[in-house]
């Protein structure tokens, strides 16, 4: 068993995408006493939206006090508190919308054949003609996952969906998530049986009839993992064809819906989805306006990971504004206040997710800026 996990953990070390999190084992998120496997994953890959999360909670909790290093919220058993259990599988969510992992459908490694496939299908639609697409079959209607990393979904990683999608477009797209996310969870009324109909903006993105909202937030895994009979391929992931239903489990969707959104607004100061002013330092504690936005297909899979680092600001000292973890903590503040939309909207858009150019087209940025080397080629697309 130990080398299955071990050959997961090098698996996803070849393909780290930044700010993800650590798909190893849910209940981890960066504590030893938690998994004694932690210690050799964090090594590759630290879970990193867990963590801004737990710290950002903390933050909330003890105003005028917020400090980096290990989150008290998660000191003992956050796996069985409802409130931060939901709110830290909500901020792993976007990385794995379809609930393959919590699920136990696929493991890590499985996961990761996916990513791959989901990549490789995204450069054979660019370019077909290239001779590795020659076998390739290009799925018609991917799930979430792939849509999620290389599709039409990327935003939910602050990501741009194409190479032509200037950063107004990356941001409206945003802010309706944001929008509808925030709407799930202040309002009074329990929505997870609501037809996604109910949210036009949204529905129109998702475009899959008869979805609930509690089936998109936390759904049954409609399919199964297909074992390989070629011991050099793991397997296949096949669906069911059935319609998406919700899981019949406690996880609160409100606080799903509120992690996801987390884990959205996080992923803009991550260097490898978005580049902003003062960039160039991965997970920078402090950064400027947003300048462009990233997409996954532009960019080599090996270089993308090299963003998801813990940074030391994060590990020690107090928390200054204009980070992960502060902006996490102000919109985990408005929610549980139950603020109106308005006043998340006023602050998304004049503090997080302010563009200095919204013409500005998407580039898949270089190995060097990623790794926190500042250069004059800061911001551009070469490798």
């Amino acid at each position: 068993m130990r080398s299955i996990l071990v050959l997961a953990v090098l698996l996803i070390a070849g393909q780290a995408a930044a700010f993800d999190m650590n798909p190893i084992d849910v209940d981890c998120w960066g504590h030893d006493f938690l998994c004694n496997f932690t210690k050799v994953s964090e090594k590759l890959k630290f879970p990193v939206h867990e963590t801004a999360t737990l710290l950002a909670y903390d933050c909330y909790e003890r105003t005028g006090s917020c400090r980096g290093g290990t989150a008290h919220s998660s000191a003992d058993n956050p796996h069985k508190s409802g409130t931060l259990r939901d709110l830290v599988l909500g901020s792993e969510w976007n990385d794995d919308p379809d609930a393959l992992l919590r699920q136990g459908v696929t493991r890590a490694e499985h996961w990761y054949a996916l990513f791959k496939d989901a990549k490789l299908q995204a450069e054979c639609k660019k370019n077909g003609a290239d001779l590795k697409c020659n076998e390739v079959t290009i799925t018609q209607t991917p799930m979430m996952l792939y849509r999620s990393h290389f599709g039409d979904l990327q935003f939910l990683h602050a990501m741009a969906a194409a190479a032509d999608e200037p950063a107004r477009e990356t941001k409206k797209k945003m802010m309706a998530w944001a929008k509808f996310a925030y709407t799930i969870y202040v309002d009074d009324e329990n929505l997870n049986d609501s037809d996604l109909a109910l949210f036009p903006e949204i529905a129109a993105i998702i475009n899959k009839q008869g979805w609930t909202v509690g089936a998109l937030f936390n759904p049954v895994p409609g399919g199964e993992w297909k074992k390989s009979a070629n011991p050099w391929k793991f397997g296949h992931y096949e669906s069911n064809g059935m319609l998406r239903t919700q899981n019949d489990d406690d996880i609160g969707i409100e606080y799903v819906a509120l992690g996801s959104l987390l884990h959205m607004i996080q992923d803009t100061y991550s260097e490898s989805h978005a580049h902003r002013e003062r960039g160039c330092n991965a997970l920078s504690s402090s950064k400027g306006r947003l300048e462009l936005f990233r997409n996954y297909a532009d960019q080599e899979g090996d270089i993308h990971g090299i963003a998801d680092v813990y940074p030391e600001w994060m590990k020690n000292g107090e928390l200054a504004n204009d980070n992960a973890v502060w902006a996490s903590a102000k919109i985990i503040s408005f929610a549980f206040a139950k603020e109106p939309w308005e006043t998340v909207e006023k602050f998304l858009d004049t503090e997080v997710l302010v563009l200095k150019d919204p013409d500005r087209l998407p580039e898949p940025g270089n190995r060097d800026c990623f790794a926190g080397k500042k250069s004059k080629k800061i911001a551009a697309g070469n490798k």
